[in-house]
């Protein structure tokens, strides 16, 4: 199943959303498959239906995907695709300025990704990352493994800080960093 007929099984409405945000994966070590890659490229589609920016481009929303990581060519097939009455558009670089996506995809690969969120501090972009403690570290979104599960975790100060507002359906959903 390639990432856009798995987006439209999973945009029925929140019980998809559930479907796109728990699905089970038969172990951890399991996550970085094609699956894996899948669910976290339906999750950084979905969040952008789930997030509120106070500025959005008249004509397009960016995910942008820095590291070297499948996520990026699963996306792309969701390239030019309407959210928000945007097109969706991605980037794949890793010299990409982070300060020009509404979503900012971090692999785990990329190193840099503490000075990447520094960059981009303050300003209207939903950072997510696989990277281990992410979201403690003051990314919005983070993607943990339980229990073979891909699952969010959000850090509601950091989305605050870069002033976006996240669903209550979203967050009821996922795991809420602790404020400092």
């Amino acid at each position: 199943m390639t990432v856009a007929e798995y987006i439209k099984v999973s945009i029925a409405g929140i019980g998809s959303l559930v479907l796109a945000f728990g699905m089970s994966l038969p172990s951890a070590a399991r996550a970085e498959t094609d699956l894996g890659t899948k669910v976290k490229a339906a999750y950084l589609y979905q969040l952008t239906r789930f997030v509120e920016w106070p500025d959005l481009p008249p004509d397009s929303i960016r995910i942008c995907v820095v590291g070297d990581d499948a996520v990026g060519g699963m996306l792309g097939e969701l390239s030019n695709r309407r959210v928000k009455e945007r097109l969706l558009k991605i980037e794949v670089n890793a010299s990409i300025d982070p300060a020009m996506c509404q979503v900012l995809f971090i692999s785990r690969s990329e190193r840099r990704w503490e000075e990447i969120l520094g960059r981009v501090h303050g300003s209207s972009v939903l950072t997510v990352s696989d990277q281990n403690g992410f979201a403690h570290s003051g990314g919005v979104v983070g993607f943990y493994s339980e229990e073979g599960k891909i699952k969010l975790e959000i850090n509601a100060a950091a989305a605050r800080d870069a002033n976006l507002k996240i669903s209550s359906k979203l967050m009821e959903l996922s795991r809420t960093v602790p404020p400092p």
